[in-house]
């Protein structure tokens, strides 16, 4: 029996491996500079008027078959949709009522994530695209933002009930940066306000970031004030759009 021969052939064998490895391992690496990253558009419909609808969303120049696309997104239900970062890319959105009108038709260069709201009706919409930049919690707090898409409560006031304004002077199609608020209030909650230049009370919001259903405990949240129709008459009020 030959014993050189049976400890020469293992040998070889794990020879044989290490250079397979060794090749998927330089394969990947030339790979990784082809890899594509992302961009993130939330696309937010709060088009409340009489015959609100639900958005479809098209990207890229690809057809698409819009009754049976999965892209909707409903009133106040916010979807996420990727592009490639830093690439134009052609984002189209029809209502489901009317796909042979575009209510937004843009070509997008972007990177990071970013927001994009609807407001109004099928025939008068407007939109606001905003970046966003998250907060980065290590303790117990809750990022907030704030957005004043209302077309008639003109520049608004926020203030906590029973508080001094914690932002003055935001006008409209305008949003703050995301602002920090400790998770565990006296109170339980915290009592979001709006009010106009007056100082007429518009609307308010309440959050408690550690309820059992609603936990917002290191997370960020964006609350968007806007017009609703209630009784056949238009108001203003808060919509919470989750920032995560």
């Amino acid at each position: 029996m030959d014993f050189k021969k049976m400890i020469k052939k293992p040998i070889q064998q794990q020879y044989l491996l290490i250079c397979l490895l060794a090749g998927m391992f330089i394969s990947c690496s030339e790979n990784d500079n082809d890899f594509v990253k992302a961009a993130t558009v939330k696309v937010v419909n709060l088009m409340s008027g009489e015959d609100s609808d639900s958005l479809l969303v098209k990207l890229g120049s690809n057809p698409i078959n819009y009754a049976t696309t999965k892209a909707v997104v409903t009133f106040e239900q916010p979807e996420n949709f990727s592009i490639a970062q830093n690439v134009t890319t052609q984002l189209e959105i029809v209502s489901l009522s009317d796909t042979l009108t575009s209510i937004f038709s843009e070509s997008l260069n972007l990177e990071g994530i970013h927001s994009l709201f609807f407001i109004g009706d099928r025939d008068a919409s407007n939109t606001l695209l905003i970046e966003d930049k998250p907060k980065q919690f290590t303790d117990s707090l809750v990022g907030v933002r704030f957005v004043n898409l209302s077309q008639l409560a003109g520049s608004i006031t926020i203030n906590v009930a029973g508080g001094e304004s914690i932002v003055t002077g935001l006008d409209q199609n305008s949003a703050t940066d995301f602002i920090e608020f400790p998770a565990k209030v006296q109170d339980e909650s915290y009592v979001f306000e709006s009010r106009n230049a007056t100082g007429e009370l518009l609307s308010s919001f309440t959050l408690n970031p550690t309820e059992s259903n609603n936990v917002s405990v290191k997370k960020n949240l964006t609350l968007v004030i806007h017009d609703k129709i209630a009784f056949a008459s238009l108001i203003q009020g808060f919509s919470r759009v989750n920032s995560y």
